[in-house]
């Protein structure tokens, strides 16, 4: 369907997409069948546009009886890519269903989404009109490596296509059980139960005493030696199946007798991974307690698999079992379990005897939540602990304010006191004879700091009715809104405890920074120029006082060591820029918004991308020209990577979908990081109709062939949170999925990646927490070789109030998230539209008056903004042009560090109707279709007899954006009447446009969009489907800091730092 009019019929190859115009005469019989009926459903298309009440007399009988399943048919299509779910309800489409079932009564249809049979739409035809939207039917097999497919077990119900390419593990696949849905209680071989264990012996004589218990290296239980250090079998009360244990200490105890002290390890199906955890694999935990050595059935065969050794498919020994991770419980997390049993650990809780790991571990983190004088001397002028932060006088802190979802206080301690308390920690606590197990009760004094952008916003004026100049509307001060500008005040708080303190930032005076902007780059820093008198009644009212920067005296410690870690950081980047950066492949890429955020970070280099939509690759193409954008399918890709490097078979040329020709895939070895966005529609929340078989959802497994083809040392994965409740392997009832396995995706990536021997950890992030106007929570899975560090996930930077559920909830009931804070509070507040989108230059729709005819007042009113005429077709506005005003907030300047030019502020052209509908939704926040005049209501949305009226009239369609709002979540279509319809701009009469809605996801300006088709859609899908920038910087930082322990490290050994 084409706005104008016209009727498009395009050709897809294995080469590109070729558009069929002007036929020959021998062709011409062929042709016209074909151009008839796609003519007559544009035009019925055209007409349920227009006019939402068109009846079925206003078209010829004939040609849609002719025609009738593929009208419906393509309606349903078009539908669907416009999201514009209620033309389901027009009178013209239930007048087709109507005739369609008189004349097929066995063939079912669904009232909304599903208007004709699903499987006879798949088995007629498979066309799409727009190239761009080909992604979304993925019509190639899936492909994957053997080893990905035997781990699948049968739960896809697709079938795959499998490339060898490794030789040797070919013939070990074979043994991996099957681990369906119809399979998934593997048991581990049994291992032979004693019920009772008659002799005990000590091997050796006592290695020491503490108090009254002796210890002990050996035991020789029933015969068999057993060590410190070695793995048993435990008897279970509770069932046949015994308890693997670490034997940590042995001890005599003289009230309970023969002791050792062990730590547990967990049989797979007891994580995360459940049903689809491997038979032999266990798990090393932090679980640990006492233990009568009587309870120790043996020991057992379990080895430990070195940071190069792949896992065991086949066993000599029935009673072998291995392990390589340590299970968080908590977070349902794999770490290399070599980091938790390190013999260099410096154990400062557990005595010389009693040395545990995770004793040591939980004691630790028991300590970390009483603060703790850092002199041993108990002087409070030296300052104290708190989880695990040091806090001295003169520094600026983070407190906990009193209301919900605001931005941290933030304050300067002038002093600090004891209150004459020192409370002992528990008895588990190492006695070092120093005073360091004593709690400090603390004391503070705190000269409170006030956030500049308080002052602004109270003496800001903003017009009731919206129409005023954006120096108006912005502020009367013409000041810039700048969230890192602070102020002091007069006022004090003493607090008596610290259990409001939350870290520490660093505050410097302006005329102290040399480059305020590299400064305000780097994370927890302000600056100040100004203080306020003690005493104001309104803070409109406040005459702010200039600051000399000798006023303000700051922590020399702090200040110090702030110092050589810039430089320590500075080298580092040296030492990356000098060998090389991370090399990176982005599967999936879409335009690159994951790509954008990973090298903002400094320490990747995107080589390769590979993205099927040919106006993404474009995109992806022009704003990366050092890379390489592969515009074709993944799976043909990873079959030719395979087929070249592997098999070493001579290819054929391919070109991509936009006429060029394929270069060679890069080799194994060449690949550091892959990072991918496999297609989530099958998993989104917003898809109310997911399918079982969705062929869409087995591109998880492609990804992670492509992990196992290449075996980068860095991978992540990110999807939407909904695949975290997608069953895999269950079956279609109806409109939902039934039995299969809970969470069986994630399970799925997890199993594959630990099978792979990659550490692992899962999170859902909220895009509004880091510096992004808009709500968008994402699921992200970190996958890194066992030989480094597991990266954290970014703690939040900016208050975000409606940001929705990030805990996850695991199948055994437990939730958890990476959070710390608590209440909604953090550094930074939060992004509004009118901080994102503000200095940029205004324009207006003009009025087409297609309903209501001009009025007097309509032709006198004199709107302060460029009035343009809306086309029926591509946009309105300029694809490029000069800002008109300097960056008017902090989020502004971030987006407009690299752009001297503005780019792509154009909006989407509609119809008359819809661009007078448009501008009739009032000049208000919130307001949206049912403020429209009565003429100008769509019928869909209005009629009590309408699915709207069951559905609280879908507010929100045709909805205008709130200045001090956010954006609602970036879908790829813009459309009023879609989804998420609230897409009017905030005081003008249009909707967002393409940079406006790249603002929203935090795309920098200098960032172009680009359209194969010249089409504003195939930009805002693209928008849509990224991952925000800003997001991707919050991870890509966390991977920085694991790069730069490892290169610090490698100095402190080797006395230089090596590749990473």
């Amino acid at each position: 369907y084409t706005q104008d009019g016209r009727s498009e019929i395009w050709l897809r190859t294995q080469y590109g997409f070729y558009k069929l115009f002007k036929p020959s005469n021998d062709y011409m019989p062929y042709f016209m069948p074909i151009f008839k009926r796609v003519r007559v459903t544009n035009l019925a298309i055209e007409s349920m546009v227009n006019d939402t009440n068109i009846t079925y007399n206003q078209l010829s009988e004939k040609d849609v009886q002719d025609n009738l399943e593929y009208i419906i048919e393509e309606i349903q299509t078009w539908v669907d890519e416009q999201e514009a779910y209620g033309f389901f309800d027009c009178p013209l489409l239930a007048k087709f269903n109507e005739l369609r079932d008189r004349g097929a009564k066995s063939k079912k249809y669904r009232k909304h989404h599903s208007t004709v049979d699903t499987d006879t739409v798949k088995t007629k035809r498979n066309v799409l009109k727009n190239p761009n939207l080909a992604v979304l039917q993925h019509q190639n097999q899936t492909c994957v490596t053997p080893f990905i497919n035997e781990l699948t077990g049968g739960l896809f119900s697709r079938k795959f296509i499998t490339v060898n390419h490794i030789r040797e593990e070919e013939q070990q696949l074979e043994s991996i059980p099957d681990e369906s849905v119809e399979k998934s209680s593997i048991r581990e071989t049994p291992i032979v139960v004693k019920p009772v264990t008659h002799h005990i012996e000590w091997q050796d004589k006592k290695i020491g005493k503490y108090k009254d218990i002796k210890y002990y290296k050996s035991a020789i239980i029933d015969g068999e030696l057993v060590h410190v250090g070695d793995i048993v079998y435990l008897r279970n009360d509770d069932s046949d199946e015994p308890w693997f244990a670490k034997v940590e200490y042995m001890f005599d105890d003289p009230k309970d007798g023969k002791m050792f002290h062990s730590r547990f390890f967990s049989h797979g199906r007891e994580t995360v991974l459940e049903e689809m955890a491997g038979p032999r694999e266990i798990f090393l935990l932090n679980n640990c307690t006492d233990n009568p050595l009587e309870s120790i059935m043996g020991k057992a065969n379990v080895k430990r698999l070195g940071s190069e050794e792949g896992e065991l498919f086949t066993f000599d020994d029935d009673m072998y079992y291995f392990y390589r991770f340590w299970y968080d419980e908590t977070f349902a997390a794999f770490e290399d379990a070599r980091l938790h049993e390190d013999p260099n650990v410096q154990f400062l809780y557990c005595n010389e005897y009693e040395k545990c790991h995770s004793c040591e571990n939980r004691f630790a983190k028991k300590a970390e939540k009483y603060p703790k004088w850092i002199s041993s001397k108990e002087s409070p002028k030296s300052g104290f602990r708190y989880k695990g932060i040091e806090y001295h006088i003169h520094d600026f802190i983070y407190m906990v304010p009193e209301s919900k979802d605001s931005p941290y206080d933030i304050g300067q301690i002038m002093d600090i006191s004891s209150k004459g308390e020192q409370i002992m920690l528990d008895e588990y606590f190492k006695e070092t004879g120093d005073d360091s197990n004593k709690i400090a009760s603390v004391a503070i004094l705190v000269r409170m700091l006030g956030r500049y952008d308080d002052i602004i916003k109270a003496r800001t004026k903003r017009p009731v009715n919206m129409s005023a100049t954006y120096r108006d509307i912005i502020t009367i001060s013409e000041e810039v809104k700048d969230c890192r500008r602070l102020y002091f005040t007069e006022e004090t708080k003493y607090l008596k405890n610290v259990d409001i303190l939350e870290g520490v930032c660093t505050v410097s005076h302006k005329e102290n920074i040399n480059d305020l902007e590299a400064y305000k780059d780097e994370t927890d820093t302000f600056y100040v120029d100004y203080k306020i008198p003690k005493s104001f009644s309104r803070l409109a009212d406040v005459n702010e006082v200039h600051m000399e920067p000798n006023e303000i005296t700051i922590c020399q410690t702090c200040a110090d060591l702030r110092q050589d870690k810039q430089k320590n950081l500075e080298e580092f980047y040296e030492f990356i820029k000098d060998n090389r950066k991370l090399r990176s492949m982005d599967i999936f890429s879409g335009c690159g918004g994951i790509t954008v955020g990973m090298e903002q970070t400094g320490v990747v280099d995107t080589r390769w991308a590979i993205e099927f939509a040919s106006s993404a690759a474009l995109t992806f193409q022009k704003n990366n020209p050092g890379a390489i954008a592969y515009n074709q399918c993944a799976n043909v890709l990873l079959k030719r990577a395979i087929d070249e490097h592997c098999n070493k078979k001579q290819l054929e040329v391919l070109n991509d979908f936009l006429g060029n020709k394929v270069p060679s895939m890069p080799a194994p070895g060449d690949v550091d990081f892959i990072y991918c966005g496999p297609p989530c529609q099958g998993f989104s929340g917003i898809n109310r109709y997911k399918k079982a078989n969705d062929i869409k959802n087995s591109l998880v497994a492609t990804a992670l062939s492509y992990v196992d083809f290449y075996r980068p040392e860095y991978f992540l994965l990110e999807n939407v949170r909904g695949m975290l409740c997608f069953r895999l392997g269950g079956e279609q009832d109806g409109v939902k999925i039934k039995g299969g396995i809970k969470m069986g995706v994630v399970k799925f990536i997890l199993r594959a990646l630990t099978a792979m021997g990659y550490q692992t950890r899962f999170n859902v992030q909220q895009a509004g927490n880091h510096g992004v106007p808009q709500s968008r929570r994402r699921l992200f899975i970190w996958g890194i070789k066992r030989n480094s560090y597991l990266p954290n996930f970014p703690q939040n930077t900016t208050c975000f109030n409606k940001q929705g559920s990030v805990n996850i909830s695991l199948p055994n009931g437990k939730t958890f998230t990476y959070n710390e804070s608590s209440g909604g509070h953090s550094p930074l507040p939060p992004v509004t539209v009118g901080e994102a989108i503000n200095d940029l230059p205004a324009f207006e729709f003009v009025n087409p008056h297609e309903v209501y005819p001009a009025t007097k007042e309509d032709k006198e009113l004199i709107r302060p903004y460029r009035q343009i005429v809306v086309p029926e077709r591509r946009w309105v506005g300029d694809n490029v042009t000069e800002y008109k005003l300097n960056p008017l907030s902090e989020y502004q300047r971030q987006c407009r560090k690299k752009a001297t030019i503005l780019h792509n502020h154009i909006a989407r052209a509609f119809n008359k109707i819809t661009v007078e509908r448009i501008i009739r939704i009032p000049m208000f926040p919130g307001a949206d279709h049912s403020n429209l005049p009565e003429k100008l209501k769509p019928w869909c949305l209005s009629d009590p007899n309408s699915a709207a009226s069951r559905h609280g009239g879908w507010k929100g369609l045709f909805g205008r954006l709130d200045f001090d709002g956010h954006f609602l979540t970036a879908l790829t279509d813009i459309n009023p009447m879609g989804k998420t319809g609230t897409v009017i701009h905030p005081n003008q009469r249009r909707i967002l446009t393409v940079r406006e809605c790249a603002r929203a996801q935090g795309f920098p300006d200098s960032f172009v969009f680009y359209s194969d088709r010249d089409d504003t859609k195939d930009m805002h899908r693209q928008i849509g489907n990224a991952v925000p920038p800003p997001l991707a910087y919050a991870l890509g930082r966390q991977l920085v800091e694991v790069l730069l322990k490892k290169y610090n490290e490698s100095n402190k050994s080797k006395g230089k730092g090596k590749a990473l």
